[in-house]
């Protein structure tokens, strides 16, 4: 314990751990600031509010930017419906006309002889070209939603189209 340089080594650390206590002393003196008002209830939420709105509109910068590096998906595989001529019924006995049918997605009548296709599921009947195009951007019936899904049955001119 006679060693001088043991001694001067824990010297230099005991001075060394008062320079540290003095400086951090000084350095955490809140005396010479400005006391912060204290927040109130209204504040915090409107504070927490903004951060999560923050924080909301930096995750969905991320998804647009991840959902602009990923390829496109592929359009989807559109199987053809069978058509037919559309065929007015005869009427029983020459009564009254019944109202023209109509393509509820473009809302022309269907007229004699034009090329119609039927969706399977709930027999409900349009232009062809109308039905088409509805399906390249939906899979379901625009009159009742029933999904399309094109079957391998034969599609009759029915009696009771609609």
């Amino acid at each position: 314990m006679d060693d001088p340089a043991f001694s001067v080594v824990l010297l230099s650390v005991i001075a060394a751990v008062l320079t540290c206590g003095c400086f951090l002393c000084v350095w955490c003196d809140d005396t010479d600031r400005p006391e912060q008002p204290a927040e109130t209830p209204e504040q915090r939420v409107a504070r927490r509010l903004a951060e999560w709105e923050a924080l909301a509109a930096r995750a969905e910068a991320a998804l647009a930017a991840q959902a602009a590096m990923a390829p496109p998906p592929p359009p989807p595989v559109v199987m053809p419906l069978p058509y037919f001529p559309y065929a007015v019924a005869a009427q029983e006995g020459g009564a009254t006309e019944t109202p023209p049918v109509e393509c509820s997605i473009c809302l022309e009548p269907l007229r004699q002889w034009q090329l119609c296709s039927e969706v399977p599921a709930c027999r409900h009947v349009f232009h062809r070209e109308c039905l088409g195009a509805w399906m390249r951007s939906s899979g379901s019936c625009p009159l009742c939603r029933a999904k399309i899904v094109p079957g391998s049955d034969e599609v009759a001119v029915a009696d009771d189209m609609v």
